[in-house]
């Protein structure tokens, strides 16, 4: 049997008494997870979070002040890295909350084997992630601008992926997917926003959607509708063109030559 990977974890919760539960059902069904802190509201849990850099963040929606979600969004815009477990007493949230990207969410009073399929959830988002730091590879790669590479992490370990093969990424709510050229499809546990940021200084990478980021290199035909448009690839597919994003696009293929 294999040993647990060791995940750490910190407890945000107003209520000290939940805090104390929760600490005594991890310390007694999952004794691989150590918990390095709590916090009673956003201010306290922001600070700590900085400071420990948990693998998990056990988080109440419903506290003083700021709430948990607006804590999560805190997160997010100043771009830390998070795997947060929602933990409350009412199921109206869970909409919210996995738009936001929890890991999961818990109603409370928590039960024992949801509490255990959570950690086996952050378990593998921790594995997925060690994986993940293989894209930094991608900042030297990009050095060469035509034979760059990214690498992508997949089930059975990781993989390269050669800039120039993408033909568009596509936004899946918190996850990407890489279209390339010979029509397959590669799903990455990163939101599009990395991969705008990784390859904004590509001019060949084009914007054209809020879901997606085309390489014009692959572009086959673009076609008007309406005030938007659609792109078709050489592969067959296809992506939209928002109406916000067409002129700039039209005038990215004119200097391409297409």
């Amino acid at each position: 049997m294999n040993k647990p990977i060791n995940i750490t974890a910190v407890l945000v919760d107003d209520a000290p008494q939940a805090r104390e539960l929760l600490q005594l059902m991890l310390t007694e069904l999952a004794p691989h997870v150590t918990i390095l802190g709590e916090a009673e509201n956003v201010e306290q849990a922001i600070e700590l979070i900085n400071k420990v850099k948990p693998d998990v963040i056990f988080l109440d929606i419903n506290m003083p002040g700021k709430s948990g979600l607006q804590l999560v969004e805190d997160l997010v815009k100043n771009k830390v890295e998070h795997n947060v477990v929602f933990t409350t007493a009412h199921n109206h949230y869970a909409i919210q909350a996995f738009r936001l990207s929890a890991v999961d969410y818990l109603l409370k009073p928590i039960q024992e084997n949801e509490l255990l399929e959570a950690i086996e959830k952050v378990v593998k988002e921790k594995s997925v992630n060690q994986d993940s730091k293989k894209f930094n590879s991608l900042l030297n790669n990009l050095q060469q601008k035509n034979n760059g590479t990214i690498t992508i992490p997949v089930n059975y370990g990781y993989e390269y992926i050669v800039i120039n093969d993408i033909e568009f990424i596509e936004a899946e709510r918190a996850y990407a997917a890489i279209h390339l050229s010979d029509g397959t499809k590669k799903i990455v546990s990163k939101p599009m926003g990395y991969f705008e940021e990784i390859l904004q200084h590509l001019n060949y990478f084009v914007k054209t959607h809020r879901s997606y980021l085309v390489n014009i290199s692959h572009v086959s035909s673009f076609r008007k509708k309406g005030e938007m448009g659609e792109i078709n690839f050489k592969s067959g597919k296809t992506a939209e063109v928002s109406r916000s994003s067409r002129k700039a696009l039209i005038e990215k293929l004119e200097e391409a030559g297409k």
